[in-house]
């Protein structure tokens, strides 16, 4: 069942036609309420994330016809994905366990044209796709995307091919935009007695090494549901006696240091949590992270509401809960990621998961996952088919690419503790780490609050007192146009973030707050603020 909003405000009076951001409509009422006081717990850090905590993937339907691929040689395409960096690149998804590498294949056209093109120069630097390429691929990609989706949406998937040029445009656009590639691997091809059938991993893996490639890797996607996609049922234990055959492949290979991750289920639900402990009992000692995949929403029938409704977000909690309960109990201390997350699963939902109303899922969901303890989000998808995407099919940035890009540049990897006094969280929810000391402005010792604001009016807290003094930027993130919270720019401090050209990103500009003033945040907001010469011992 759906949840919907409860709010103090009839949801249609601020939704509207044009969204709660209609012009006239940006911070709510305008009486003054009290500031709420925020409580921090800086004593010690209660989790540490990875440096890639915040990561994205590649659905592996983008080689169902091998020529979109080459997309990914956009100089556009790599300048966004290398301001996310360091991240893990997840190529993965459905798709993965209907691919079958075929080194003897040529490659298509458009690959070919793209190889030509950067005959005899540095492909990071100077690579590009031949224009009448480019401009031909994205007349083409409707139609392809139209077929993906109807593919996705009546569970007919067809086995596809892809050649040994597909594997190094892959590989180029990790490398060249500072990631790390994940690879997953088929585990539907099986033997008759339904052991996995490896010998196609082993021609990928011996091409990669040949080329000296870095690479981690998994085996299948989703194999909770591979019996509705395949007519094959796998259990955990057998699937924990294919993942202990490709730990043993890799190890025979130059991959003996490889990372192996998986068994990348969907949510913790009935047989799904029977399937991981038994995978976890069998295989899990090969692996080095458990992963798993979450959505909140079904894209085909999820609302306005439900991407504005706390207790849409709550869901989340319980769902880590029970997975970390299931690896404590059979694996204690394995790392956990989240493998494939979005908003809404079924490639998202139309004219929301693309939205600027979508960031509220996408930050909540970051800020829950440090701080119970998830070392990795791989967000579902940075390029590819459906609305949940972080660049869109021009290669334009979405909202959530600027919100990922923010927190990439303000958010450390010591997650600390931050709540509302005396109220409940749901609708003001606030997070708190270290701020990153990569960010030139910034230091060791400093603290970054991010916060998101689901009332109908303006919401202002305050420090702890042995911060009144402190200097802080504020970095708040707003719809920008007439779409209000359906827009598809955002504004930061009142200005509207786009790339200055297609090989450099505009600079994330901080707003300061006065010490001692509080912080605000205006209604169905979110943003980032920047405590300054906080020394708080846990982040020193």
């Amino acid at each position: 069942m759906l949840l919907r909003l409860n709010s103090g405000l009839p949801l249609l009076l601020l939704l509207g036609p044009l969204g709660a951001f209609s012009h006239g409509v940006l911070t709510g009422p305008t009486q003054t309420e009290d500031p709420v006081e925020l409580d921090f717990s800086t004593e010690q850090p209660v989790h540490l994330v990875s440096p890639a905590f915040l990561s994205f993937t590649i659905d592996a339907n983008l080689a169902t016809d091998p020529r979109f691929l080459t997309f990914l040689g956009s100089p556009k395409l790599r300048t966004l994905a290398r301001g996310l960096s360091p991240a893990k690149l997840r190529f993965g998804g459905t798709k993965t366990d209907f691919l079958i590498f075929d080194p003897k294949k040529e490659p298509s056209v458009e690959e070919r044209s793209y190889w030509q093109s950067q005959f005899n120069q540095d492909i990071c630097k100077s690579g590009f796709i031949p224009s009448d390429i480019e401009k031909r691929l994205q007349v083409e990609w409707p139609f392809q995307e139209q077929l993906l989706l109807r593919e996705q949406y009546y569970k007919r998937f067809k086995n596809s091919t892809y050649s040994r040029s597909s594997v190094d445009i892959l590989y180029t656009f990790a490398s060249c935009s500072g990631l790390d590639l994940i690879f997953g691997l088929n585990a539907l091809l099986r033997t008759a007695d339904l052991q996995w059938n490896s010998s196609n991993a082993q021609l990928l893996l011996d091409y990669c090494s040949s080329k000296g490639y870095n690479i981690s890797w998994e085996l299948g996607n989703e194999p909770n549901s591979f019996q509705k996609k395949s007519g094959i049922f796998i259990d955990g234990l057998q699937l924990g006696e294919d993942f202990i055959k490709l730990h043993k492949l890799l190890g025979k290979s130059v991959f003996k240091n490889a990372k192996l991750y998986g068994p990348d289920v969907g949510q913790p639900r009935g047989k799904t949590v029977k399937m991981l402990r038994n995978f976890l009992k069998a295989g899990g000692e090969v692996i080095d992270s458990v992963t798993w995949h979450h959505y909140y929403l079904n894209g085909r029938t999820a609302t306005k509401e439900d991407f504005l409704n706390p207790d849409v977000l709550d869901t989340f909690i319980l769902t880590v809960q029970k997975i970390f309960q299931v690896v404590e109990k059979t694996r204690p201390h394995k790392k956990v990621w989240l493998g494939e997350t979005s908003s809404a699963f079924a490639g998202g939902a139309p004219l929301l998961s693309n939205t600027f109303a979508a960031g509220f899922m996408w930050l909540d969901k970051l800020g829950l996952s440090a701080r119970m303890g998830i070392e990795v989000v791989m967000r579902q998808v940075f390029f590819g088919a459906g609305n949940y995407h972080l660049v869109d099919e021009n290669f334009e940035p979405l909202p959530d690419y600027w919100l990922s890009l923010l927190f990439k540049k303000l958010v450390g990897t010591k997650v600390l503790k931050a709540s509302v006094k005396g109220q409940a969280r749901s609708k003001l929810r606030v997070y708190l780490h270290c701020t990153n000391i990569n960010h030139p402005r910034y230091k060791e010792g400093d603290l970054t609050l991010y916060a998101l604001n689901l009332h109908n009016v303006t919401k202002h807290f305050q420090l702890p007192h042995y911060l009144f003094d402190k200097e802080v930027d504020r970095y708040v993130v707003k719809p920008s146009g007439p779409d209000g919270l359906f827009s598809q720019s955002v504004q930061l401090n009142d200005k509207t973030l786009k790339m200055v050209d297609d090989q450099t990103l505009p600079t994330l500009i901080e707003k300061p707050v006065s010490p001692g003033s509080p912080l605000s945040l205006p209604a169905f907001s979110y943003g980032f603020f920047v405590i300054r010469n906080a020394r708080v011992a846990a982040c020193l």
